[in-house]
């Protein structure tokens, strides 16, 4: 099983994918770490990344995803995810055919890679309000993401519906609380 944890910046992804992953042995994967570097640089002056910007960076998560289904292991990505087409690259590989012609993303995939399922991927939505997440981004240090951006998260993000294999938790409560609901939502699952 591949576990996705989205949200927004400053919602926790990488501390709860972090520990969920210890939790349960699994590979854990951020995506930040996947951005060139023209994007981090955009990010950091407080521009906004664009579709053109994202997709070849999500074509990239997508064969981290396929590389550990088809070694057989599990794992948690820590990915924005904000909107549903952002969703279906992870899973599929493919950008939205509307898409295609503007980005800089050959459509092909490597034949060994195309091996996710959409039950193999568990989108997690990791909820908050604007207040929350905003006080997080005041005091967190070192991370190329300004809070000035959560503005811009907030109106790109398309939360997940009952289409997609996907829950959602309220990260209102401890780290360890989240944890232990999606280490549970797993369990269910299994």
């Amino acid at each position: 099983m591949i576990v996705v944890l989205m949200g927004v910046c400053g919602c926790g992804k990488t501390s709860v994918g972090q520990a969920l992953a210890e939790k349960l042995s699994w590979e854990f994967a951020d995506a930040d770490l996947f951005h060139p570097d023209v994007n981090k640089q955009k990010m950091s002056a407080g521009v906004p990344l664009t579709d053109q910007d994202r997709y070849p960076w999500l074509r990239k998560l997508h064969t981290v995803i396929c590389s550990w289904i088809s070694e057989g292991r599990s794992g948690v990505l820590a990915c924005s995810a904000l909107k549903k087409s952002y969703r279906q690259v992870l899973a599929t590989g493919q950008v939205p055919q509307d898409l295609s012609h503007t980005s800089n993303v050959s459509q092909d995939i490597p034949q060994h890679l195309d091996s996710a399922k959409p039950d193999d991927i568990l989108f997690i939505y990791l909820k908050g309000s604007k207040e929350v997440i905003g006080s997080r981004l005041e005091s967190r240090t070192g991370h190329f993401m300004p809070p000035g951006l959560l503005d811009s998260q907030f109106l790109t993000l398309e939360e997940p519906d009952d289409s997609e294999n996907s829950t959602s938790v309220d990260i209102a409560q401890p780290l360890m609380a989240v944890v232990m609901d999606i280490y549970q939502t797993i369990v269910e699952l299994s």
